[in-house]
């Protein structure tokens, strides 16, 4: 779910982190209960079971994995490692080729200061703070949207939820406002109850902060896929943002990314030095 998905001014960060991890879903989770053939939860029940299996992220165990980020102006591949002090990378390939020798120092001289004990903190705690921004988007889903079963979209493998905002709900904090305005198609699996898709759109313009903080304008999307990657681990495969508003006033904002992730193993529990040798030594794989 990292799915790994919006930064030096914070109010401007945490403006676009709403975007980005709203459905940034927990990558590291452990399967849930099982869902029958025929669905005999309500929709929203179904839905709530899924979000607290996503919520059981942090006793996953530790994976590596390839991640590719598609932006107009271009492309990065990067080997990813979680660690118990956080998650680290190493850029393989800029626009799908190898690095030059000067952008392979830059990038190590890069991750080799995290060997500071410091500036791992530093990192481990923005990383607390964006999972913070995902669990809060992931515990209102069931409440901000409305859903009911589409039964002629019911597959062998998936139940599909659509959903639209629910009128009654008052977003508690910036990161589920967005759903106010959005409309999405919400896919669970069935034996493990997690959620492998979720399609959705903004029918509406949405606004933060009366305005002041920012505003998202109608026909943003966002198009998410997780699966088992790994024995009982789930991850993210693909997520596709587009979004055009605003943000502090009148900076424009336009997002528009894929990110694809492929290659998940289980690596043991590594210290930053580790971890970093671990990065150094795994060559790349072919992108996706």
């Amino acid at each position: 779910m990292d799915f790994h998905l919006l930064r030096t001014h914070s109010k401007l960060r945490s403006a676009k982190l709403i975007m980005v991890v709203m459905f940034a879903l927990a990558a590291h989770a452990l399967a849930g209960n099982s869902t029958p053939n025929e669905p005999t939860l309500r929709p929203n029940d179904l839905l709530r079971q899924a979000v607290a299996n996503e919520k059981l992220s942090a006793n996953d165990g530790y994976f590596a994995w390839m991640d590719r980020l598609q932006k107009p102006r271009g492309s990065a591949t990067k080997l990813m490692v979680s660690t118990p002090q956080g998650i680290l990378s190493r850029t393989v390939a800029i626009n799908d080729r190898s690095l030059t020798p000067d952008e392979r120092k830059q990038d190590d001289d890069r991750i080799n200061r995290l060997l500071d004990p410091e500036k791992m903190r530093d990192k481990a705690s923005k990383q607390r703070e964006d999972q913070q921004h995902i669990e809060r988007m992931l515990v209102a889903l069931p409440d901000a949207f409305h859903c009911e079963y589409s039964n002629a979209a019911h597959d062998d493998h998936n139940l599909h939820l659509e959903c639209s905002p629910n009128p009654r709900f008052s977003p508690p904090n910036y990161e589920s406002q967005i759903l106010q305005g959005m409309k999405a198609v919400i896919l669970v699996n069935r034996e493990d109850c997690r959620i492998t898709s979720i399609q959705g759109t903004l029918f509406k313009d949405v606004t933060f902060g009366w305005g002041f903080l920012g505003k998202l304008n109608s026909g943003g999307s966002i198009e998410i896929t997780q699966s088992k990657m790994a024995g009982r681990h789930w991850g993210i495969q693909r997520m596709k943002l587009s979004f055009d508003g605003r943000i502090i006033f009148l900076k424009p904002l336009h997002l528009e990314e894929t990110e694809t992730s492929w290659d998940y193993r289980s690596v043991p529990g590594m210290t930053v030095a580790q971890a970093l040798e671990y990065l150094r030594n795994s060559g790349p794989k072919a992108s996706h």
